[in-house]
């Protein structure tokens, strides 16, 4: 559900090192617990990686400032990563994990890296032929979530909707009929809450 552009100068990146920058931008390393999303279900996470596509290309004229690349330099990129409805709610955990990934690929601390989250309105996101809005997308990672065999901790809740294991602290909450629900973001609580509602109505 990610499209993922990586714009670098021409010449920065052999060939063997724009494949590893298209890998370390994969879906799966950026989304998945492994790379700092605490509790992300699994089958969640295949799901994104499935329907995540990124592309490296070389730009031949570049300019910066007032002056063309200079290759003695570190190089800038510049990441697009369009991200279907929910840019808002994961801009900084995108701008941050891609900003680490570079930052490990060009031995730079701090690379010169500009990343822009752009968001798909609802209705403008297209899968299997058709379009999918954010319902329709909360039904896919519900369907898609596998859970997890670990216990989970007082401190922390899992989103029923996508299977996130968030902190109790930071979630979303949803009070129903004496039973507290948490959520990662409020599309996930809209979601469930709808859909209890319509639970309820018929």
């Amino acid at each position: 559900m990610l499209f993922i552009e990586l714009r670098v100068p021409v010449g920065v990146f052999d060939e063997p090192a724009r494949r590893r920058l298209a890998e370390q931008l994969r879906g799966r390393r950026l989304l998945s617990a492994e790379s700092g999303t605490a509790g992300a279900d699994p089958g969640v996470i295949d799901l994104f990686d499935s329907l995540t596509h990124v592309v490296v290309r070389e730009e031949e004229v570049w300019v910066a400032g007032e002056t063309p690349h200079d290759r003695a330099q570190l190089p800038w990129c510049v990441v697009n990563v369009i991200v279907g409805m929910w840019g808002k709610e994961m801009s900084e955990h995108l701008i941050s994990r891609i900003t680490e990934e570079l930052a490990q690929a060009t031995g730079a601390s701090e690379p010169r890296v500009v990343v822009n989250v752009i968001s798909v309105p609802e209705g403008g996101y297209g899968l299997y032929g058709r379009v999918r809005r954010s319902a329709d997308v909360l039904q896919l990672i519900e369907e898609a979530k596998t859970g997890s065999a670990a216990p989970v901790p007082d401190d922390m809740i899992v989103d029923p909707v996508c299977g996130a294991t968030v902190p109790l602290a930071d979630a979303v909450i949803l009070e129903r009929d004496g039973r507290t629900y948490g959520f990662c973001c409020p599309h996930c609580r809209g979601h469930y809450a709808k859909r209890l509602r319509e639970a309820e109505a018929s």
